[in-house]
């Protein structure tokens, strides 16, 4: 990592270098924060309001003495500023326009979907340049040192451009990131969504609670996206924050904004701290497989479709799973089976879980019924050893609902043991249309790295067997506000005899 005085001389070098003929930065004078902000007036009151140490509920308004603008400083649950109107409204369209020719690029992953152009440095527009030039430059570095007492480092910005769609989201996280001896210190996001976005629209920047834990526990602030206006907040450890759904009714109208990220000087106290450690119950229980005196055929004949009983159909299965590392059975259970069984998944049953925002969200359901117990039975671990070749001796058992806003996240605290994960889908067979559409997220995804393996999509009474091994991750992908119900299942992984976890 080059030290903060050579990053900023080769930042100084590189703004001489575009000098135009007149020895004058192109583009430097017509572009400028709104001077009431610049005022010592103004600084010292916001200064004052977001450097406050007491981490209780409060938020500051302060209004610019001259021209029209206005700073807003929430302090809890952490030191989050907005700054309206800051730019000339003409550049920020102007701006809007050349950013609509690059190249944009989907992103989606368990924690975002957004679409996003490479890093703004690279292009060569001119209305970027001066964008990125002016947030990099002292003028402006300087400004945000004095608002918010934290020191930064000249020539050092990440920047890039964001367009959030309808079900677009970004969930649970909190920006902490160091690289060498910088790290991040501030976020920052300038809104360049049309000027009539409302809060129903949605895309709003959500502020995490944190617990006695340090776990994000619940969004108590939020900022509203607004034309002309930007968003900032102190990055670290406690900084877990969300962008939250764009629900635009319009599926033409999108989330604009331009973000990144302000570096400093990582201190003693940043270097010494870490994440604090996710708990053993993010994770469900492994049990000893149960048995019962009766025979396996006896056993599964009550409640496996008698197709899958058939030697030459296990023969078939087996050769796909050993293929392919996963297979899908449809029309698993007898009729009469997952009938009775979805029936009694009424609502008094589910409770939504009490897990940490940034590891998953959803509702599991405690009840007894046979058929849970059959499914984490020796005999069906043996059914499955059919179709596997695979001997198995723990299990763990969840009765899951994904409703709109739930998901999991890959989380490197609580990643899953090894093994089979077997995955029953449910669905109300009355409903007219049990087709799960794949808009509405709900998905799950297998993935090594960045490469997805795997993708499957819910199917009434339909069993899904992965071999999951070292290496693979899957999570469920959010359920948007599109969804037209929730998707329900049993997921249970099941663990080999020679498997030590």
């Amino acid at each position: 990592m080059m030290s903060e005085s050579k990053v900023e001389a080769e930042y100084r070098a590189e703004k001489r270098a575009r000098k135009d003929d007149r020895g004058v930065l192109e583009g430097a004078t017509s572009l400028q924060l709104n001077s009431g902000y610049l005022e010592e007036e103004f600084i010292n009151e916001f200064n004052r309001a977001f450097t406050l140490k007491d981490h209780k509920q409060t938020h500051h308004i302060i209004n610019l003495s001259k021209n029209k603008g206005q700073g807003e400083v929430i302090t809890y649950p952490f030191h989050t500023g907005r700054l309206r109107n800051i730019l000339p409204a003409e550049f920020l369209h102007k701006l809007k326009t050349e950013l609509t020719e690059l190249d944009w690029h989907e992103r989606s992953n368990d924690l975002y979907w957004f679409h996003q152009t490479d890093d703004l440095a690279l292009n060569g527009g001119k209305c970027i340049k001066q964008l990125r030039d002016y947030l990099s430059g002292e003028e402006f570095v300087g400004f945000m040192e004095q608002i918010t007492g934290v020191q930064l480092t000249r020539g050092y910005l990440d920047i890039a451009a964001q367009r959030y769609k309808q079900g677009n989201h970004l969930l649970c996280h909190d920006d902490d990131v160091q690289r060498g001896k910088l790290t991040r210190k501030i976020a920052y996001i300038i809104y360049l969504v049309d000027e009539d976005w409302k809060e129903k629209d949605g895309g709003a920047l959500g502020l995490f609670t944190t617990d006695e834990n340090g776990y994000p526990a619940k969004v108590v602030s939020r900022i509203i996206p607004e034309f002309n206006s930007i968003g900032f907040f102190l990055t670290g450890h406690e900084s877990f924050h969300t962008v939250e759904e764009v629900t635009v009714v319009d599926a033409n109208r999108e989330r604009w904004s331009v973000t990144g990220w302000f570096y400093g000087p990582v201190d003693v106290l940043e270097s010494e701290t870490s994440a604090p450690p996710l708990p053993s119950s993010v994770l469900p229980k492994l049990l000893p497989l149960v048995d019962s005196d009766n025979e396996d055929a006896a056993v599964w004949r009550r409640w496996i479709n008698s197709e899958y009983l058939k030697p030459n159909v296990q023969t078939k299965i087996q050769e796909t799973f050993l293929e392919q590392s996963s297979v899908e059975l449809c029309d698993f259970l007898l009729p009469e089976v997952y009938y009775n069984f979805t029936a009694k998944l009424t609502s008094k049953v589910w409770r939504e879980q009490n897990y940490p925002a940034h590891v998953s969200k959803y509702y599991e359901a405690s009840v007894t019924e046979e058929l849970l117990l059959f499914l984490r039975s020796g005999s069906f671990g043996r059914f499955l050893t059919q179709l596997t070749s695979l001997d198995y001796s723990r299990v763990s058992q969840q009765i899951r609902k994904f409703d709109k806003g739930d998901y999991t996240l890959i989380n490197d605290q609580a990643l899953e043991p090894n093994g089979l994960d077997v995955i029953m889908f449910l669905d109300n067979l009355e409903e007219p249309d049990n087709v799960w559409n794949t808009s509405w997220g709900g998905t799950i995804h297998y993935i090594a790295d960045k490469d997805e393996l795997l993708r499957i999509v819910p199917q009434s009474n339909s069993l899904a067997l992965v071999l999951r091994d070292e290496g693979t991750l899957r999570f469920v992908k959010y359920v948007n506000f599109m969804a037209q119900r929730p998707r329900k299942e049993i997921s249970m992984t099941f663990i080999e005899d020679d498997t030590s976890q």
